[in-house]
Formats: C-alpha cells, structure tokens, sequence
C-alpha cells in the first residue's frame, strides 16, 4: 500500500513519525494494495463530510472513506480525513502529544479502511486490541 499524506507541510506535520505506525499495521493487519490518501483538514471540511455522508452535523476527529467495492479502475483504495482542529483539543484533553493523538486516529482509521468496525461490542474489541498493539 502507498499512503500519500495530503496538507501535512502546511499543517507542519511530520509524515516520517507514522512510519513505525505503518510497519506495525503491517504486521497485524493485511494491508490492501494500492493507495491511500491520508487528508489533514481543519473543523469546518471534516463537519461538511461528516454531515454528508454520516447525516451529523458536527465536527468529528477521522473519517474513513473505503473505494474498494466501488467500481472504478482508480488505485485509490481509500480515504482518511483527520481533522487537526479537533486532534490539537484530543491531545490537550488527553495530555500526549499532538501527534500521538494524530498516530491514534491514523491507525483507527487505517483499521476502518480495511474493515474494522466498533459498533459492537466484540468488534470493539477486536478493532481496540489492534490498535493498542500497534500504539504502544
């Protein structure tokens, strides 16, 4: 999988710290060929998707678009949007570091792309064990 990060210079983002993130998922998780996108974006893009295409109209941390069962020819297989704004509030409530909060949702929403869902308890689980996994 190539992962393009999208805003990150203007956001002063280091893409090289989610390096050791991706050689992690690499190993718990089977990763899809072709190309993810990886968008930093502020509060107002993140609550016009989320109201789209999720019907709240709310800022949220990360969005997960999956492009593998449309039925296109693009290698685009995926999409993350993570919204610094709300990532910068996370990082202060939780006191870490901004970008471990921004490695948190990486790796949430890399695991929404290839399938993982918390809707229920036992997927939560599931999906809540990888990513301590690969976070600690």
């Amino acid at each position: 999988m190539t992962i393009e990060f999208i805003n990150d210079k203007e956001w002063g983002i280091d893409k090289n710290a989610f390096g050791p993130l991706i050689k992690k998922l690499q190993k718990s998780v089977d990763l899809f060929e072709g190309i993810l996108n990886v968008v930093f974006v502020n509060d107002t893009y993140i609550r016009s998707l989320n109201k789209t295409y999720r019907g709240k109209d709310e800022p949220t941390d990360v969005l997960s678009f999956n492009y593998l069962d449309d039925d296109h020819d693009s290698k685009l297989t995926g999409e993350i949007y993570i919204s610094i704004e709300t990532a910068k509030r996370q990082a202060k409530e939780y006191k870490h570091s901004l970008q471990d909060e921004l490695g948190k949702l990486f790796v949430h929403g890399v695991l929404h792309i290839h399938g993982y869902d918390h809707e229920e308890e036992e997927d939560f689980a599931a999906m809540n064990a990888i990513e301590n996994s690969v976070l600690k």
